[in-house]
C-alpha cells in the first residue's frame, strides 16, 4: 500500500483538530546569582506556546510494597502513564516544561509537566507525542 503526503497532511490536521487544551513551553535558561541573597535563579525561555492534548494511558495495577500496612493490605495503586502531543513538527526538548493554560477539563489548567522523552519516531507520524511526568 502506498500512501500519499496529501493523506499524511489529512492524518495530521485530523490530528491537531483532537488538540482543544492549549499550553506554554519553557526551557531553563541561564542560571544567576542573586546578589541579595546569594541564592541561584535559573531563567526560563518560552519556546511554544499553542495547541496541545494531554493524555493519560495505563491504569495498571501496581502493588505498592512501602511500609508494612501496605504490605499486609496488599495494597494496590494504579499506575498511568502521561503522555502531551504537539502538533507535528513541533521542536522540543527533554526537559522543557508545559503549563496547560486552558482546557475543556478545568482541572487540567495551570498543571505543569516535565518532558522526559519523546515517543518512538516513527515514519508517518501524525504529532509530536512526548512522555511526561507531571512537575511538583
Amino acid at each position: 500500500m502506498r500512501l500519499s503526503a496529501s493523506f499524511l497532511a489529512k492524518a495530521r490536521a485530523n490530528a491537531e483538530d483532537l488538540m482543544t487544551d492549549q499550553c506554554v513551553v519553557t526551557r531553563p535558561g541561564d542560571t544567576t546569582t542573586d546578589p541579595e541573597t546569594g541564592l541561584p535563579n535559573t531563567g526560563t525561555t518560552p519556546v511554544y506556546a499553542g495547541k496541545c492534548k494531554v493524555q493519560t494511558s495505563g491504569g495498571l495495577a501496581s502493588e505498592n510494597v512501602e511500609g508494612s500496612a501496605a504490605q499486609s493490605m496488599g495494597a494496590v495503586s494504579l499506575v498511568w502513564s502521561l503522555y502531551i502531543h504537539f502538533p507535528f513538527g513541533t521542536s522540543l526538548r527533554n526537559g522543557d516544561l508545559v503549563t496547560v493554560t486552558s482546557s475543556a477539563n478545568p482541572e487540567l489548567v495551570g498543571r505543569r509537566y516535565r518532558m522526559i522523552s519523546p515517543q518512538s519516531e516513527k515514519s508517518w507520524a501524525t504529532a509530536c507525542r512526548w512522555n511526561v511526568k507531571e512537575d511538583a
